[in-house]
């Protein structure tokens, strides 16, 4: 049975050239065939949150009862994973949850949204001011790590020890014995 509004109905035929029959059973209501961003950003604003864990890293969740929703979120958002909760009562639905820790992935998961939401607007905004020097700060990180780790790597085929390895890129001779290692 169609639930909808027979001028709604009219609407949405004209709009996408299909029609409507009260005879045919409509698509099955886990059918998402126009997810898209405007409808993961309203997702979000509505059942989602976005926290900051130990003044360092920001967190994104969507706890929901309908895991095939947030497995649909999931793969066009290209990010993130999807956990079943726990159950804190017996009578309690099934729970699961939507989340990203990856700053890079929190990042353009809120960049993709940020057109879109209204209700977290600020929050989202704000989250992208404060992740853009985290990401940059952890770009040089992992240019410098990659950087001690070419040069140990070609000191130690050189025959230097790991205590002359250490001191020639500024490091503990375990560090660098690790990075040789990798």
């Amino acid at each position: 049975m169609c639930l909808a509004v027979p001028c709604a109905e009219k609407k949405l035929e004209q709009q996408s050239n299909c029609s409507f029959s009260r005879n045919v059973i409509p698509q099955h209501p886990l059918y998402f065939p126009h997810m898209n961003w405007s409808y993961i950003a309203g997702f979000f604003d509505g059942e989602g949150s976005l926290t900051y864990n130990n003044g360092k890293h920001y967190r994104i969740t969507i706890p929901q009862t309908n895991f095939e929703v947030l497995q649909k979120i999931m793969q066009s958002a290209t990010v993130g994973h999807v956990v079943g909760l726990r159950k804190r009562q017996e009578h309690w639905k099934d729970c699961w949850m939507y989340y990203i820790t990856k700053q890079s992935d929190v990042e353009l998961f809120l960049r993709h949204i940020a057109p879109h939401v209204l209700v977290k607007k600020k929050l989202v905004q704000q989250a992208l001011k404060n992740l853009r020097p985290f990401l940059i700060k952890q770009k040089v990180k992992q240019a410098l790590s990659i950087s001690r780790k070419n040069k140990a790597i070609e000191l130690r085929s050189q025959g230097y020890t790991y205590r002359e390895i250490g001191k020639r890129i500024g490091t503990d001779w375990g560090y660098a014995r690790r990075l040789t290692l990798r």
